[in-house]
């Protein structure tokens, strides 16, 4: 069984990083959240994390935050970031690229890492509802060149489609891991939408993103 396959940090040469691109509107990141990223981490052992909030996503309207204070509220990861050992980069780079008014696409920002990080390895972390329409994705194929997937899937959760457009893809060229992630009964639509009150958030986001939303009254937030 391959070293990779039981979760061991393959060898490599000792200048070269392992740098796993976390993405997301984050509007607000909750535990969940911090779930996927733990089993993302766990699997591949990067020595950083870039967590990105998208500007304006291709695949959602828009977002009820606004980004800089999304960006503010991804603060939440460095607690994870101190406990898994890697090192934490929260990127404005995205909403910045939307305030210019330009689209976000991920595969541009893997470009950019790649400029900024030449020879270093890197992995996109991905929900498994994305690998199931990755190749509707802008300019897939290239992504696939330049970062492994990581797909944070949970047990049983259409396992079989799974692991077939995951074949597919390492047909075309790609490489994926599995990670499995903790279920959380929580999604960020539940907090900006009003379906879980504001005395209960405190159960699902980090104090971090809490005090953001608090003090800048957001969701409806007093």
């Amino acid at each position: 069984v391959p070293a990779e396959e039981k979760g061991q940090r393959l060898r490599r040469p000792a200048e070269v990083m392992r740098i796993l691109l976390y993405g997301g509107s984050f509007d607000p990141p909750h535990y969940g959240h911090l779930n996927n990223l733990r089993a993302a981490a766990a699997r591949v052992c990067p020595d950083r994390v870039v967590v990105m909030p998208a500007g304006v996503s291709p695949f959602k309207q828009g977002t009820s935050a606004p980004g800089p204070l999304r960006v503010e509220m991804c603060g939440c990861f460095a607690e994870l970031a101190r406990e898994m050992g890697f090192g934490l980069e929260v990127s404005g780079w995205e909403v910045e690229q939307a305030e210019q008014g330009r689209k976000n696409y991920s595969v541009l920002t893997l470009e950019k890492l790649a400029r900024e990080n030449p020879g270093d390895e890197l992995y996109l972390a991905i929900g498994s509802d994305m690998l199931l329409t990755f190749t509707q994705w802008y300019r897939w194929q290239d992504m696939l060149s330049m970062a492994a997937l990581v797909v944070e899937s949970r047990t049983g959760t259409d396992e079989a489609a799974l692991h077939a457009a995951a074949a597919a893809l390492e047909q075309a060229g790609g490489r994926v891991l599995f990670a499995e992630a903790e279920s959380y009964p929580c999604a960020s639509s539940d907090i900006r939408s009003g379906r879980l009150p504001p005395e209960k958030w405190p159960e699902v986001l980090p104090q971090e993103a809490l005090a953001v939303i608090r003090k800048n009254r957001l969701y409806g937030s007093l």
